[in-house]
């Protein structure tokens, strides 16, 4: 749109002596917010090399494990942070959320560094990781959302048939058969 206006300002401006022309200038709408929200809503959207993980919203719930996943049963959610926290809802009602976690899982020397992802909301897992999730924008190109990162070491991979989302700090880590992925924010309309 910015390209269009920005052309049709420059035609004007160029036929200004021939013709009267008018160009409405662009208007910013804003997103309303969750009230207290840190950020207006998003979607979280897969982008990966294995096409079968490729451009899917995360969905709520739904995988095999009961986490998150990208081709579940789950609704897709709306995502936003609040007060410093991840959260994630349904798109019918993002006022009523649950936080994110990574379900970490209990191990023989503690809790393991990798687990789906998940909002659980009150998961009383004591492995459970949470506030360490963060967006960080594309400095190399803006146009792309900005991407959802966990702990700033490791990532977030698509596993199995139907598409769970798991982080690990190594790919090694966790179930096998996943695919890395990043899940880039694009904004509710």
């Amino acid at each position: 749109m910015k390209f269009v206006n920005l052309t049709l300002f420059t035609l004007c401006a160029v036929l200004s002596p021939l013709v009267s022309c008018v160009v409405a200038t662009p208007t910013i709408e804003q997103r309303a917010r969750v009230p207290g929200a840190d950020t207006p809503e998003f979607y979280l959207v897969s982008s990966s090399q294995s096409t079968q993980a490729n451009l899917l919203p995360l969905r709520l719930s739904g995988g095999s494990n009961g986490y998150a996943s990208l081709t579940g049963s789950g609704p897709i959610g709306v995502y936003y942070f609040y007060q410093g926290k991840f959260v994630g809802a349904q798109i019918s009602t993002p006022a009523l959320s649950s936080p994110a976690l990574i379900g970490a899982i209990p191990i023989s020397s503690g809790c393991s560094t990798y687990g789906p992802l998940g909002f659980a909301g009150s998961s009383s897992d004591k492995c459970a990781i949470r506030d360490t999730f963060g967006i960080q924008s594309n400095t190399e190109n803006s146009q792309l959302g900005a991407k959802l990162v966990f702990n700033s070491v490791g990532g977030f991979y698509a596993c199995g048939s139907g598409l769970d989302v798991w982080y690990k700090v190594a790919a090694g880590d966790g179930p096998t058969g996943c695919s890395p992925i990043d899940l880039y924010t694009v904004p509710v309309n």
